[in-house]
C-alpha cells in the first residue's frame, strides 16, 4: 500500500499564487536546463507532500534550472526546488518554491501555472568540465549547485516529471485550493549527464527547512526548446489524485 502525503497546506495558502485558468501556452527557445537530484535525510516522508500525492521512498529533492535565451518576456532564468512524488502510479514533482530574475516572466508563470516565485539573481555558467548555478537573494547565496564531468547522452535519457503546484483557482470571484498539473514539451539539441555537486543550499529560504540533502542521485544538463502547455488537469490537494483530479483542458 503506497504512502499518502500528509502535508498541512493551510499555512501555505496565504501566499499561494492565484491562477486564472486560460487556454495559454508559453514557448521558450534556446533553454539551457540543469537538473540535480539529491536524496533527503528526512524519515517522515508523508509530511513533505499534500494528501493528493504519494511520496517516494527515499524522498528526493530536485533542483531544476532554466536559462532561457528567448521568450515573449525576453531572456530569463527560473530555478525550481521540487520533491519527487507520484499521483497514483504516475511520476510527478511537487513544487516547493521557485526563483525568477524576470518580473514579467514571474507574473505569467505564477498567474497561469501556479509557480510560487520570489525574485532573485540567477547565474548559470557552463564550462568544458562542469556546469554551475548560483542563486542570490538579499545579497546572500541560497543555492549553489552544479554538474561535474559532463558526458554526452541523448534527450531520451532525461526526464522532467510534470510539476504539481499548490495554488488557488480563481472561479467567478471565489478561490479554492488546488494542485495545478504543469506539463511541458521539450525539443532537445544536446544533453549531458555527470556527477551532482552541491555547495550551498538554504532550505528555509526556499520554504521548508526540513529539506536536508544527504546523498547525490543524478545530474543532467540539456539545451532545448520548451513549451509549457495549457493547464489540462487540476486536483483537490486534500484527497488522493485518483479521486480528486479534474480535467479542465476544454476551458
Amino acid at each position: 500500500m503506497p504512502l499518502a502525503g500528509s502535508l498541512d497546506i493551510r499555512g501555505l495558502l496565504e501566499d499561494a499564487p492565484t491562477v486564472t485558468l486560460t487556454d495559454r501556452e508559453l514557448h521558450v527557445n534556446g533553454v539551457d536546463i540543469l537538473q540535480v537530484m539529491y536524496e533527503l535525510g528526512f524519515s517522515a516522508v508523508e509530511a513533505l507532500v499534500p494528501a493528493a500525492l504519494n511520496p517516494t521512498i527515499p524522498p528526493v529533492v530536485g533542483f531544476l534550472v532554466y536559462q532561457a535565451a528567448e521568450s515573449e518576456f525576453g531572456p530569463f532564468s527560473l530555478v525550481q526546488v521540487r520533491l519527487t512524488a507520484r499521483a497514483g502510479v504516475r511520476p510527478r514533482a511537487y513544487l516547493v518554491s521557485a526563483c525568477c530574475d524576470s518580473p514579467a516572466a514571474a507574473e505569467a508563470l505564477s498567474g497561469s501555472w501556479g509557480y510560487r516565485i520570489r525574485p532573485a539573481e540567477i547565474r548559470l555558467r557552463r564550462f568544458h568540465d562542469r556546469v554551475d548555478c548560483t542563486v542570490i537573494s538579499n545579497r546572500q547565496a541560497i543555492l549553489e549547485v552544479g554538474l561535474v564531468d559532463p558526458t554526452p547522452i541523448t534527450g531520451h535519457d532525461i526526464q522532467y516529471p510534470p510539476g504539481m503546484h499548490l495554488a488557488r483557482i480563481d472561479d467567478e470571484g471565489t478561490t479554492r485550493p488546488r494542485l495545478i498539473q504543469v506539463d511541458s514539451e521539450y525539443e532537445f539539441r544536446r544533453a549531458d549527464r555527470g556527477r551532482p555537486g552541491l555547495g550551498t543550499f538554504n532550505p528555509a529560504a526556499w520554504g521548508d527547512d526540513r529539506l536536508i540533502p544527504v546523498e547525490p542521485v543524478s545530474a543532467s544538463f540539456a539545451s532545448c526548446d520548451v513549451t509549457i502547455t495549457n493547464v489540462r488537469y487540476i486536483c483537490n490537494p486534500d484527497i488522493p489524485a485518483s479521486e480528486g483530479t479534474q480535467n479542465v483542458g476544454s476551458k
